[in-house]
């Protein structure tokens, strides 16, 4: 089937951008050793004050690659990496890339059941966990294939003088911790250990992989709210590089530095902060996590030209009041996504930015997991109040009626789908999931069914309404109430339960469980710690409900659903 003409109005609004892009071949290691070559002596990443250039790099990642292979992983194994923003992290990222492996990547914070369920849909033999991680990750290991695990820690690359770096991390805590964790484990190695081991390897590990080869493995709700492996390729992580190359030209420029607060668990994280800048010789200041408190300490000392984040940073930024004396014009590109910017926040933010002398605006983007990240955003010489942005290069996006093929007319609401060189090739083992969300169209193009509502208008600006599935967005992060519900309701007193998200101030969203017990149970705080006890079993803390209200029945509609509406009120 051929694919036939598609409306395209947002080309009117590209300017000078070019309608359609050749994207690189081979791997993502390839595009980064490409910068190794060009700009071997321009700063990679800025980790609390260790400065590592493009060439020291390019060097750690071939000598992970070799001990990746004196454990004896090959071409195609699935190889689980579970760590926030660490410079051990991304380099074993590119290492596994670069021996054909593919990097499963999941949150440090993740509850044992995740983890459990992570390691074995993929059958894992190597894992590379962060120490912090390690509570949760030991009592599951024996009902896995897991075989070895390096063990890294957030202070194996602090500087000896790094006083930023000390100020948020207790390295001296950070690193007896870690000795604690190896001194026990047999089958667990440290970084150093595991880099020794490549000694052994004689000859380049590298391994030719094409770009329709799966690179990386992240972690999103698919269509049932249930967390999914999305299988990503090379191709569509190196086209958002070129992808936003051509879009921001004046930004995306070697030399150039990212504030990089996004995780790299996290697609928009991986392939925006990390993996396009790293394609385009630019800088990355590496944090760990995010600490809305020393956020002006960083700013200052470090001086991105780059700023991508949630709201929720950029709202810290806003009533940050050391920031709002700050001169900020050092920054040249603020990018907001994750999550719904509201017009009235964005409007304080300017205000800030503007104070600072600041002379951007931030600028709001919208993309998925199943889209490796960035598909459409806000061009800097026009703008709309509201709207999540254009289309980038070689990427189309429609408004359907939801669950169908048919187009909604211009400025009616319908479901966002998405076509492209970006998306997913589908769910890890699921092909069921990967079916209603991968559809090919009569069109010809294979489009992806976000779950998400809005509308475009006619100029070609697609605008955010809502989701159609019950999500709630809670700093950045998904959480999907089914998953909360069926944690809950393994409680044995516990009948029914149903979570909603509620609007907070900072997080933007939190999880509040609702929950009807059986007969004869009454509401205690016995209760209450049965149900959080459960949460923590079975869901990253992220997820866990921040409020718990005993209800005798649920409110419904006509028809006999939860009326969840009725619920938001309360």
């Amino acid at each position: 089937m051929s694919a036939k003409k598609i409306s395209t109005p947002w080309l009117k609004s590209y300017g000078k951008r070019k309608k359609s892009l050749k994207y690189p071949k081979g791997s993502m290691y390839d595009l980064l050793s490409r910068s190794a070559q060009k700009y071997p002596d321009i700063m990679a990443y800025n980790y609390f004050d260790n400065k590592v250039t493009y060439r020291h790099l390019i060097t750690q990642v071939d000598r992970a690659a070799k001990s990746f292979l004196s454990l004896g992983a090959k071409k195609g194994d699935v190889i689980s990496v579970c760590a926030p923003n660490i410079p051990e992290a991304v380099v074993a990222i590119y290492a596994i890339n670069k021996i054909g492996a593919v990097a499963n990547i999941f949150h440090p914070l993740s509850a044992p059941n995740e983890i459990k369920e992570y390691l074995n849909t993929v059958d894992t033999r190597i894992l590379v966990a962060v120490d912090i991680s390690w509570e949760n990750v030991k009592p599951i290991l024996e009902q896995t294939k897991v075989q070895q695990s390096i063990i890294i820690s957030p202070a194996d690359s602090l500087p000896l003088l790094s006083k930023l770096g000390y100020k948020l991390i207790n390295a001296k805590g950070v690193r007896k911790n870690l000795q604690k964790i190896l001194n026990r484990e047999k089958a667990a190695m440290s970084w150093s250990t595991f880099l020794g081991r490549g000694q052994l390897v004689v000859g380049d590990a590298y391994e030719k992989t094409r770009s329709r080869d799966i690179a990386a493995i992240l972690y999103s709700g698919g269509t049932t709210g249930k967390s999914k492996g999305v299988a990503l390729t090379n191709g569509a992580f190196n086209a958002a590089t070129v992808q936003l190359k051509d879009f921001y030209p004046d930004a995306v420029i070697p030399g150039y530095n990212i504030l990089g607060i996004l995780p790299i668990f996290h697609c928009f994280g991986l392939g925006v902060c990390v993996h396009t800048m790293f394609a385009n010789g630019m800088g990355m200041i590496m944090l760990p996590k995010f600490d809305g408190k020393k956020l002006h300490t960083i700013l200052e000392e470090t001086k991105p030209e780059i700023i991508v984040g949630v709201p929720t940073l950029y709202e810290a930024m806003h009533n940050d009041k050391k920031i709002r004396k700050m001169d900020l014009s050092f920054i040249k590109r603020a990018i907001s996504g994750g999550d719904s910017l509201s017009t009235s926040l964005k409007k304080e933010i300017n205000r800030t930015l503007t104070s600072c002398g600041c002379q951007e605006e931030i600028l709001q983007g919208y993309g998925l997991t199943e889209s490796c990240g960035v598909v459409c955003i806000n061009p800097t010489e026009k703008q709309k109040d509201g709207a999540i942005g254009i289309p980038t290069a070689d990427v189309f996006m429609k408004i359907v009626e939801p669950s169908s093929y048919i187009e909604k007319p211009t400025g009616e609401i319908g479901e966002i789908v998405v076509a492209g060189p970006n998306l997913m090739t589908g769910f890890v083992g699921n092909q069921r999931e990967t079916n209603e969300a991968l559809q090919l169209h009569p069109d010809g193009r294979i489009w992806l069914h976000t779950g998400d509502m809005g509308y475009m208008d006619s100029d070609g600006y697609t605008f955010f309404k809502s989701r159609m599935k019950r999500l709630i967005v809670s700093s950045g992060y998904n959480i999907y109430p089914t998953e909360v519900e069926e944690a809950i309701t393994k409680v044995p007193e516990v009948l029914i339960a149903t979570v909603i998200g509620l609007d907070d101030k900072y997080r933007g969203q939190i999880a509040k469980a609702f929950v009807v017990l059986k007969n004869g149970v009454k509401p205690s705080d016995k209760i209450r710690a049965k149900i959080m006890e459960q949460c923590r079993l079975d869901l990253a803390k992220y997820k866990w409900p921040r409020k718990i209200e005993f209800r005798k029945t649920m409110p419904k509609t006509k028809i006999g659903k939860v009326a969840y509406g009725e619920l938001a009120k309360k």
